[in-house]
């Protein structure tokens, strides 16, 4: 009876093993594909919107460096601006050529809303520089702009305000146009004040000791790329206080 029974087993066994293995029908295989890209698309869209996001960061942060290093190149040149002073040569004061000399700075020598040029020893280096720091609006010629920029030349013998302006410059860029009209940044990029502390209207340039300018605050306001979209104003603002 053993033996017949193990037969039966064996035979059904082998019954179930000989029907055909069930797949997928096609209808089931699209759907699933369907839904595979359904889900892989979001995924990769997520991915593409972190990375945006990631790069205009990125960009975000590199434009604050590079206007805190503006801002900071400023300060450093206006505290040297007018060193070294006559004082520090054996000539005459009454030479009305003194500020003419190459080896003198004159100080801050013209100030604008959006311009100051000046002289100093500004590399520590014992040789005066011509510094011309301006705003550039957009153009034909700078399309890249508006921006604000920074030239330094060596001072040769002559008028502190025909000093020859080098070709070489650094820059800021993505900068809000500077003023108070519709579409600027509310604020003047130099704003200036007297020995008191009070504000002096500066409307077109001028020489800053007719006017008993004293402080020199310095506003920058940028519009960079903040990735998905969005953009994102940053405002930067220091005070340098004159020594000539």
């Amino acid at each position: 009876m053993s033996f017949n029974g193990a037969i039966s087993v064996n035979a059904a066994d082998t019954r179930r093993s000989r029907r055909p293995a069930r797949g997928f029908s096609l209808l089931e295989m699209l759907i699933s594909m369907a839904v595979l890209v359904v889900v892989t698309g979001a995924v990769f869209e997520q991915i593409m919107v972190m990375q945006k996001s990631a790069a205009g960061t990125g960009a975000k942060v590199d434009s604050e460096q590079q206007a805190r290093a503006f801002v900071d190149q400023m300060v450093r040149d206006l505290h040297m601006a007018g060193y070294p002073k006559a004082e520090m040569y054996s000539v005459r004061p009454d030479d009305p050529t003194l500020l003419q000399k190459p080896f003198i700075a004159a100080g801050v020598v013209s100030v604008s809303p959006t311009q100051i040029i000046l002289e100093g020893d500004v590399n520590s280096d014992g040789f005066v520089e011509s510094v011309n720091v301006s705003y550039v609006p957009n153009s034909s010629s700078n399309p890249e702009c508006p921006c604000v920029r920074r030239s330094a030349s060596p001072k040769v013998a002559g008028d502190p305000l025909n000093q020859p302006v080098s070709p070489n410059y650094t820059e800021t860029d993505h900068v809000i146009p500077p003023g108070t009209d519709p579409g600027q940044s509310n604020e003047d990029l130099f704003v200036f004040y007297d020995s008191g502390g009070n504000q002096v209207p500066v409307a077109a340039p001028t020489n800053p000791a007719a006017l008993n300018i004293a402080t020199v605050k310095i506003n920058l306001s940028l519009l960079t790329d903040a990735g998905a979209g969005q953009t994102a104003r940053t405002f930067l603002s220091a005070t340098a206080r004159l020594n000539q």
